[in-house]
């Protein structure tokens, strides 16, 4: 009889030690999972942070980028139209106006009263993008051309609305910072863009013809320089949920920005 009670009291002490080591089991797993969710949230709320400081400092890149291109084209531009309407005005002074010299000053402030007119509607990010991020980018090939030592091709096939307002301003920023890069250091004759989207995948491609590099190596140089640059796209691009891709050689550059529909 005692050995029954005997066996039947372990097999009452087995099943609590078990019924406890589940329970703390359960409870372990519990605490776990809360914390599991707490940091997913925090790395989440973090990369919201990351996405927004990114964004404001796009905007403040791309207006100081334009403010240098607007102070470029008020000298070499307007500046030297106006000039010339002075000094038309001058030989007309005291003299019988022709009709050639008079449609030549009238033509002359035209032109300086529409370039006057564009770089009006660019001096803010919203002007910049309000048609959307095709015309932007069509606008800043535009300024290359004028340079008269690029030639520029753009094919555009994205007309869904997979990027939001704010990611374009970003990709914007980031299309600016390669086309710098370009005319800085690739001494290219010409830059193609290519905007497309692919089963719910923005691509944005920028292929020039230029010397080359070599992306590895350029993205670990340390200090100031083109590395930083690079780094600095990539890190972009991964706020944004996508790749950047670099491709490149002794033939020219291409590199390839993807970013899935969120």
């Amino acid at each position: 009889m005692s050995g029954e009670v005997s066996e039947a009291v372990i097999i009452v002490l087995a099943g609590t030690f078990l019924m406890l080591i589940l329970v703390i089991f359960i409870i372990s797993f519990f605490f776990i999972h809360q914390r599991r969710q707490t940091q997913h949230r925090l790395e989440k709320a973090s990369l919201k942070a990351q996405y927004e400081a990114e964004i404001l400092n796009a905007e403040n890149e791309i207006q100081e980028s334009t403010m240098k291109h607007i102070s470029r084209e008020l000298h070499d531009n307007v500046g030297q139209l106006l000039t010339l309407v002075k000094m038309q005005l001058n030989q007309m002074a005291g003299s019988e106006p022709n009709e050639k010299k008079l449609s030549a000053t009238k033509e002359y402030v035209d032109t300086a009263l529409t370039d006057i007119r564009q770089l009006s509607k660019s001096l803010n990010t919203d002007n910049i993008l309000q048609d959307g991020l095709a015309k932007a980018i069509g606008f800043e090939l535009q300024r290359i051309e004028k340079l008269g030592t690029i030639s520029t091709d753009f094919k555009n096939t994205y007309f869904s609305e997979i990027l939001d307002h704010k990611s374009e301003i970003l990709v914007f920023r980031m299309v600016q910072e390669m086309l710098q890069n370009c005319l800085k250091h690739a001494q290219a004759s010409n830059i193609e863009i290519q905007l497309s989207d692919n089963n719910d995948i923005f691509m944005l491609k920028i292929i020039d013809n230029g010397q080359g590099f070599d992306p590895i190596i350029m993205e670990n140089t340390t200090g100031f320089g083109a590395g930083a640059g690079l780094k600095n796209l990539k890190h972009r691009a991964n706020l944004l949920g996508g790749k950047l891709l670099i491709k490149s050689n002794n033939n020219g550059t291409e590199m390839l920005l993807s970013i899935p529909k969120k």
